[in-house]
């Protein structure tokens, strides 16, 4: 049975936007947003309530969060990802919330690569208190992977193609296939989720658009811009470790963490790579056509 009253806590984001979307598509939920007191946060439709409260102030979140059903965290701080999720799954379980869905959306991290990763240890932390929390029946959960951001990628050149100066950076040769999903397929499947709750309760779940390699994605780009793409080769596995090194110093900056994820996403010892078959059809979101999305995103 569907639940209805939901109750999401970082709308404005990447993942967030396309997450309420696909809640306010779907026509069956009540929808509240989280924001902070300080917030400029407005809410896209009249249907959707937001309530600003003071992360703080335990009771006036457990306050905001009565009543609800299931609560979606989509917020993007992942320095404060654990001590913020931390605070509000709390709340949501005096409060009586019945499901969360946390700010995963990302690489598996429950496989063996995706465990040894120390950049990804908020979300580790995060994972690990709610399966705390549910075994002993206080909280359910669901944790959805998605691997990198499909068209995200591509437009930020995250997934190594600077498509308006025909430019490519290629990791390890190109042919390492990994899973991505555009991020409407995200927000279909958290909406997915919650129609169908009892499906889903205490599963670590994985979905994609795509299971592809560079050098695919390069040669539809190729042909439907009609350019020959300059390359720079990178060995992604070097370039993890020397980043790693980096983090192991105590320097987290920007490189070094986008190094270890690149890493960790086309690197010899992926968590990005868990092959075709996954959740995405049981979900019932349709299968995407891969020249035809890229052609969106020229």
């Amino acid at each position: 049975m569907s639940y209805q009253k939901i109750v999401q806590v970082g709308a404005g984001g990447n993942v967030g936007v396309p997450v309420l979307q696909n809640l306010i598509a779907a026509g069956k939920f009540e929808i509240t947003v989280l924001a902070r007191q300080n917030s400029s946060y407005t809410a896209p439709n009249a249907s959707v309530k937001v309530v600003k409260v003071d992360y703080t102030k335990h009771q006036d979140l457990v306050d905001a969060l009565k009543g609800h059903d299931a609560l979606v965290l989509t917020q993007g701080d992942f320095a404060n990802l654990f001590s913020v999720s931390k605070i509000i799954i709390d709340a949501a379980i005096e409060a009586g919330v019945k499901r969360i869905i946390p700010s995963e959306f990302g690489n598996d991290l429950q496989g063996p690569a995706g465990r040894a990763e120390v950049v990804f240890t908020p979300k580790h932390q995060v994972n690990d208190y709610l399966v705390e929390k549910s075994t002993t029946g206080q909280i359910e959960f669901t944790v959805v992977a998605t691997g990198p951001f499909f068209d995200w990628g591509i437009t930020h050149q995250f997934l190594g193609f600077d498509i308006p100066n025909k430019k490519a950076t290629i990791y390890s040769g190109g042919n390492a296939r990994i899973n991505t999903t555009n991020l409407d397929t995200i927000g279909a499947a958290v909406a997915a989720i919650l129609a169908n709750p009892s499906q889903y309760k205490n599963k670590f779940i994985r979905i994609s658009d795509f299971h592809v390699s560079q050098n695919e994605i390069l040669s539809i780009l190729e042909a439907e811009t009609g350019s020959k793409f300059s390359i720079e080769e990178v060995d992604v596995d070097k370039l993890k470790e020397d980043s790693g090194r980096g983090l192991a110093a105590g320097e987290w900056n920007d490189a070094n963490i986008y190094g270890v994820v690149k890493g960790s996403i086309f690197g010899s010892n992926s968590s990005a790579n868990w092959g075709p078959s996954d959740d995405t059809e049981g979900l019932g979101i349709p299968k995407k056509d891969l020249r035809t999305e890229l052609k969106k995103l020229i």
